[in-house]
């Protein structure tokens, strides 16, 4: 597991720096994906995802938001609480360098047999699960 998934993340990053814009770093384009997953999430949420400061996240929302990609408003439930979601642009780029992306993967894993990949289906959805977000009971 300590080579393995290293090697994933290396191949996935890959991808994801060559088919997004050029003008995107990854930790970017990894806050662009969270808030496709997690539309409306808060500034600390999306730092504490990509495991950086609020100071340093606010910094490339700031990037995000002069690129037109995501928009950032206030909650007017919580006024200090920063909502941010992807704008249309920002949504668009996001689909086009995820099915890209998932295109490379599958184009990977075409050398394996049915019975190959659905080990790989299934041990994935396990380590999914086990290291996937806390749940209550865990």
């Amino acid at each position: 597991m300590m080579t393995t998934v290293p090697a994933v993340t290396r191949f996935l990053r890959a991808g994801l720096r060559r088919h997004g814009k050029p003008h995107l770093s990854l930790s970017q384009l990894r806050a662009l994906y969270f808030l496709r997953r997690r539309s409306r999430s808060c500034l600390s949420e999306v730092a504490d995802y990509l495991d950086v400061t609020r100071p340093t996240m606010s910094a490339m929302v700031d990037r995000l938001v002069q690129r037109g990609l995501i928009d950032r408003t206030g909650d007017p439930a919580e006024r200090r609480r920063i909502v941010l979601t992807l704008t249309p642009e920002g949504a668009a780029e996001m689909a086009r360098v995820y099915d890209a992306t998932l295109h490379t993967v599958a184009d990977r894993l075409t050398s394996l047999s049915e019975a190959q990949l659905q080990q790989v289906q299934a041990g994935l959805a396990i380590l999914g699960d086990l290291f996937d977000e806390p749940r209550e009971g865990r």
